[in-house]
C-alpha cells in the first residue's frame, strides 16, 4: 500500500469511528435515562458497562486515525520542503558555477591588464632612458 491510500483508508476509517461514537453516545445517553442503568447486575447496566468500553476503544481507534492523518500531513509538508530544498541546491550550484566562470574570466582580465601595464611601464622607461641620452 502507498502511502496515499493508507491516508484516504484512514481518513474513512476516521469518519466511520466518529459516527460510531456518536451512536455510542447516543445509547449511553438513552441508557443513562434508565435508573436501571445505575444498579450493578441488571442488564440495562452490563450495557452500560460493555457500551462505555467499547465507546473507549472507539476513542482510541479515532486518535491512533487521527494521528495517521496528521503524520501523512507532516510526511508531505516535510517532503515538499525536501523537493524545495533540492531545487534551491540545484540553484545554488548552477549559480556557484557561473560565479567560478566570472571569476576566472576576471581573473585572466587582471592577468591580461597587469601584463599590459607591465609592458607600458617598460616602454616608459625606455623612452625615458632614450630622452636622457638626446639630452646628453
Amino acid at each position: 500500500m502507498d502511502q496515499e491510500s493508507i491516508f484516504c483508508k484512514a481518513r474513512v476509517a476516521a469518519q466511520g469511528l466518529e459516527t460510531l461514537r456518536q451512536e455510542h453516545h447516543r445509547m449511553i445517553e438513552n441508557l443513562k435515562a434508565d435508573p436501571l442503568a445505575d444498579e450493578p447486575g441488571t442488564l440495562e447496566y452490563e450495557k452500560l458497562q460493555i457500551i462505555q468500553g467499547n465507546l473507549e476503544k472507539i476513542e482510541l481507534g479515532l486518535n491512533e486515525a487521527q494521528v495517521m492523518i496528521s503524520l501523512h500531513t507532516h510526511v508531505n509538508t516535510i517532503e515538499a520542503e525536501k523537493q524545495k530544498l533540492r531545487a534551491q541546491v540545484r540553484r545554488l550550484l548552477q549559480e556557484n558555477t557561473w560565479l567560478r566562470e566570472e571569476l576566472s574570466n576576471a581573473q585572466h582580465k587582471l592577468m591580461q591588464s597587469e601584463q599590459k601595464v607591465a609592458s607600458l611601464e617598460e616602454d616608459i622607461g625606455q623612452l625615458t632612458f632614450m630622452n636622457d641620452i638626446k639630452k646628453i
